[in-house]
């Protein structure tokens, strides 16, 4: 697989999914809010997060490309 397919599948999926199940599961339980409450800032936090990783994504792009045929050269 590309390293560049898994560092979007790691930047773009896991680590918010991650983030995002570890602070409801946070706020349910050791914060005591409300589960709505706690989603809908959850949500809110994600949200930010996609704008950012999205904007440094498109600006670093040309990187990404370069160093994952480094490593696909590297591997033979």
């Amino acid at each position: 697989m590309k390293f560049s397919k898994v560092l979007y599948g790691m930047v773009h999926l896991v680590t918010p999914l991650t983030f995002f199940l570890i602070a409801v599961i946070w706020g349910h339980f050791g914060l005591s809010k409300p589960i709505w409450v706690n989603l809908s800032d959850n949500l809110s936090i994600i949200g930010i997060y996609y704008v950012g990783v999205s904007i440094l994504w498109i600006l670093n792009i040309k990187s990404i490309h370069k160093v994952s045929e480094e490593i696909e050269n590297k591997k033979g």
